[in-house]
């Protein structure tokens, strides 16, 4: 028993001694210093067109960069590998890009990317015929300002008058000198579409893309009045012209002959003619074998200077069908018959 205590009394005195305190401290740092060895490691920063080599037992980039201390803003890009062993961190600063659109300037943090991703970030969206100062496609750099340009197309449509023409027929049926409007004349209209390029709203361009008549003019017609000596008869025959001498101008015949006039002025004739038609200035005696009853005829001397004028073909007599007259004229009275007398009259048949 006295000599298990000498011996624990003896280690006792050993470890409360100086020199075990001085042994211990050594082998633990030793054993420090074998696990930092062990666990420590270079990693390289690159930080644009620098780089350094920081050693550093952490693992985390964010933490790595905080012992190194090297700031990272926020909208910095951190690319980090790391392995057992070594590792790089890359920092990927970011650099301004301006964007303006819509009247309004953005200034937007990049680390890179195109147009296209700047324009996303912000949230600009572009139309099918917006234009942007820099391809969507191209590389974003430091200090690019991209503008965009938002186009739109509209369409003016233009109507502009086409005047109409004036034409003159000439009729024996006015006094000469006097005028007559036979078709009222009107515009016409002509429709131009034209095409506007707006840019922000502003128009920058106009295109004529369409053009065509929308309303065909009606040409005026005029009749001017050539008749010097007055009509016996005031028929009238619709759609019947007469040209500057007299004549009408589209007629299918004319008979040239003895002329004579009758009257049932004082009993002379009946009060209606072979036709059945009432006796009356402007109905007059023919051939009905050669001129059917009803046909519209004009009748002037072969000078003009005697006019029986527009008439109707609607009674016979024994002088017209033996051929030693063309036509026998009906006057309202007596007188006229005497000083119309026989003469040499043209008949124009006119259907």
């Amino acid at each position: 028993m006295d000599t298990v205590t000498r011996i624990a009394s003896a280690i006792g005195r050993v470890i409360r001694s100086r020199l075990f305190g001085v042994a211990a401290l050594a082998v633990v740092s030793t054993v420090m210093v074998a696990v930092v060895s062990m666990n420590m490691h270079a990693v390289t920063v690159i930080d644009g067109e620098e780089s350094r080599v920081v050693l550093t037992l952490n693992r985390n980039a964010d933490a790595i960069l905080q012992d190194a201390k090297i700031a990272v803003g926020s909208d910095d890009e951190i690319i980090s590998e790391m392995d057992i062993n070594r590792g790089a961190i890359e920092i990927n600063r970011a650099f301004d890009v301006q964007v303006t659109v819509d009247g309004c300037t953005t200034v937007v943090r990049m680390t890179g990317g195109t147009v296209a991703d700047a324009l996303n970030k912000v949230g600009v969206s572009i139309g099918e015929n917006d234009l942007t100062s820099v391809h969507t496609a191209e590389a974003v750099s430091e200090g690019l300002n991209i503008c965009v340009n938002r186009v739109q197309y509209g369409e003016t449509v233009v109507n502009e008058p086409i005047a109409y023409e004036s034409t003159v027929e000439y009729t024996n049926t006015l006094d000469k000198g006097k005028t007559e409007i036979k078709q009222a004349g009107r515009e016409g209209i002509r429709t131009y579409t034209y095409r506007e390029t707006l840019v922000d709203g502003e128009k920058t361009a106009t295109e004529l893309v369409g053009e065509e008549v929308t309303l065909q003019p009606v040409n005026e017609i005029k009749l001017v009045g050539t008749r010097t000596v007055k009509a016996v008869s005031a028929v009238q025959q619709e759609g019947a012209v007469l040209d500057a001498n007299g004549i009408p101008a589209n007629y299918k015949a004319v008979y040239s002959g003895r002329a004579t006039a009758y009257t049932n002025d004082r009993g002379l004739a009946g009060n209606y003619t072979a036709s059945g038609r009432k006796a009356a200035v402007g109905v007059v005696a023919v051939n009905p074998n050669v001129i059917p009853y009803g046909t519209r005829l004009y009748i002037a001397s072969p000078d003009g200077k005697y006019v029986y004028g527009y008439a109707i073909a609607g009674d016979t007599g024994g002088a017209l069908m033996s051929g030693h007259a063309v036509v026998d004229l009906f006057m309202a009275t007596y007188e006229e018959c005497v000083q119309f007398g026989a003469r040499t009259m043209n008949v124009y048949v006119l259907d």
